[in-house]
């Protein structure tokens, strides 16, 4: 899967998260009997299991799920009882199920799963009808939090706006969670909350939030619904023409996504049809200069995407048949300009915003390249030769 993962770990938060795993899954091997694979129903081989219900332990050991405690399912279950949980009925557990967490349990064999890998994972018990989240945090024995698990509970099948402003202050990466490992976009106050301080310049943590991992086929697939709301709540919408970008950083990685689609195509569904759709989100909040790269360093690819009707992407179109003009073409009056900045310097911007990720700063006196100078953003290169864009009110002629 190469440095991606869309279980990206905290490791920062619980240091000692291994040390307490391996006792928990010790303690559950203790209390719990394991089934012998020879005394498994014949039939249970027609059937699917789910993918992430056995897990490493540890030098080479594994544990399974379907073998979890059932001292904790039930420690926890009374919890619940204890705090007035009231249970959902089966259809609307198996709705909420596939609505947050994009699996349908009930294609499953198992009466216990495991919603991801991880030393502490989402587990749902499918026959009592709730899901069981544990703290590592806990000095409990069976790091279970009621409290935690309550509210969790009560904010994932009713969608309790109580309970999701108390797991703010309890657990925030438990709510993080469903967005960035699961996709779920329901909850506009919870994608929000999320986005409010996500490092979209980081392309693992981008890469993990706008594509969700089928474990059934080993693939990417990307999540349009997420995609737009970066463009509804990080940037405001879409720009009117291609005269001018939207402020906003949550497009700060795409770049480098792209070329990871275009490195390991055989990990993504669809991967040029994706490469695409990431190329027409840009458009549509005014970022030109990837594409613009893109058609400069490989003519053929106007000629790709005019034969497979640009995907259907409008913006895309409009920009490739009737915007673009490639770079050499441009006339440009002035090549060389020089760095006037109050300030002493001025930044070299990834995209033509203020808030986009700074590439180098560019001290007052040099001289730069100018490569295009249309619009309010330069775009230029220095005599690093790195390219990126300045705003024209500190350059002059």
């Amino acid at each position: 899967m190469g440095k991606f993962s869309v279980w990206n770990k905290k490791m920062d938060r619980n240091l000692n998260t291994d040390m307490k795993r391996i006792f928990f899954l010790f303690r559950i091997l203790i209390v719990t009997s394991a089934i012998a694979c020879n005394g498994q129903d014949k039939n249970s081989d027609m059937k699917k299991t789910a993918p992430y219900n056995v897990s490493q332990v540890g030098d080479g050991k594994k544990f399974n799920y379907d073998n979890f405690s059932i001292e904790i399912i039930e420690k926890a279950k009374k919890d619940l009882k204890n705090f007035g949980f009231k249970f959902p009925a089966r259809e609307i557990f198996r709705e909420r199920i596939l609505k947050v967490y994009g699996m349908d349990i009930f294609k499953y064999d198992n009466n216990i799963i495991a919603l991801r890998p991880s030393d502490f994972p989402e587990i749902v018990i499918k026959n009592e009808n709730y899901i069981l989240v544990q703290d590592s945090d806990s000095n409990n024995e069976f790091f279970i939090n009621s409290e935690m698990l309550y509210y969790y509970n009560k904010f994932v099948f009713y969608n309790d706006k109580n309970a999701f402003n108390l797991l703010k202050a309890i657990n925030p990466y438990l709510l993080k969670d469903l967005v960035i490992v699961y996709g779920y976009d329901e909850d506009k106050e919870l994608i929000k909350y999320v986005f409010k301080d996500y490092d979209f310049s980081n392309e693992v943590n981008t890469h993990d939030l706008i594509f969700s991992y089928n474990p059934e086929n080993n693939k990417y697939k990307i999540r349009k619904a997420i995609m737009d709301d970066i463009e509804n709540f990080v940037y405001g919408g879409r720009v009117e023409d291609f005269s001018y970008a939207k402020e906003g950083n949550g497009y700060n990685s795409i770049s480098e996504i792209i070329q990871k689609i275009e490195d390991e195509k055989n990990n993504y569904i669809n991967p040029d049809e994706t490469i695409a759709y990431l190329y027409d989100k840009e458009l549509q909040i005014g970022i030109l200069g990837y594409i613009q790269k893109k058609l400069d360093n490989s003519p053929d690819y106007a000629k790709f995407l005019k034969k497979n009707d640009f995907y259907k992407f409008e913006k895309l179109k409009q920009y490739v048949e009737v915007i673009y003009q490639p770079s050499e073409s441009l006339e440009i009056e002035n090549v060389i300009y020089t760095i006037h900045d109050p300030d002493g310097y001025t930044n070299l911007r990834k995209d033509k915003s203020t808030s986009s990720e700074i590439l180098q700063k560019v001290k007052s006196g040099e001289h730069i390249e100018v490569l295009d100078n249309t619009g309010d953003w330069f775009l230029v290169k220095t005599k690093e030769g790195k390219e990126g864009y300045i705003h024209k009110s500190r350059m002059k002629n």
